[in-house]
């Protein structure tokens, strides 16, 4: 597998599993961590959206979107779920057929990198900013996630709390 996907398969992986706990329920789907920001399902939705919409380009790909037309948490799983496996199943080297710019939308501007900018100047932040944006709405609930639930090595002890 290609070195470019295995951190968004990874960090995928960590969201899908937060996703499906048992404490997470379709009323914590709509909560925000402030009014004028995205809901947990679509910092959700938007994270597996952007892993699609920096791979797809840099393998010389259609970007494809899996996000299904209802919110539900099931759906989400499933939106993780699709994504995982076209993201697992991307195998040529996208530095045989990479373009020589990606032309993107950030909002309302209109933007153009060269490849490796784009990786790590917008793709790559902007995907971990939704997948903390979920974590956050989701700590916020009370949910008792630590930052091992996020990023799959930290272990802390049961019970274990930072002095405040």
């Amino acid at each position: 597998m290609n070195n470019m996907i295995e951190p968004f398969l990874h960090y995928l992986n960590q969201l899908q599993a937060i996703m499906q706990r048992e404490d997470i329920t379709e009323d914590l789907l709509a909560q925000r961590l402030c009014p004028d920001m995205f809901p947990l399902h679509q910092q959700v939705s938007t994270a597996a959206a952007l892993s699609l919409r920096c791979c797809c380009p840099l393998f010389n790909k259609e970007v494809t979107n899996f996000k299904r037309p209802t919110v539900s948490v099931n759906n989400l799983l499933e939106e993780l779920d699709d994504t995982i496996e076209y993201l697992t199943n991307l195998h040529n080297n996208p530095w045989e057929s990479m373009p020589a710019s990606i032309t993107f939308v950030a909002g309302f501007a209109n933007h153009t990198l060269e490849p490796d900018k784009y990786f790590q100047f917008y793709a790559w932040p902007n995907f971990l900013f939704h997948c903390s944006m979920a974590y956050a709405i989701l700590r916020t609930a009370g949910l008792p996630l630590s930052k091992g639930d996020f990023d799959g090595f930290h272990r802390y002890p049961p019970g274990f709390s930072f002095p405040s």
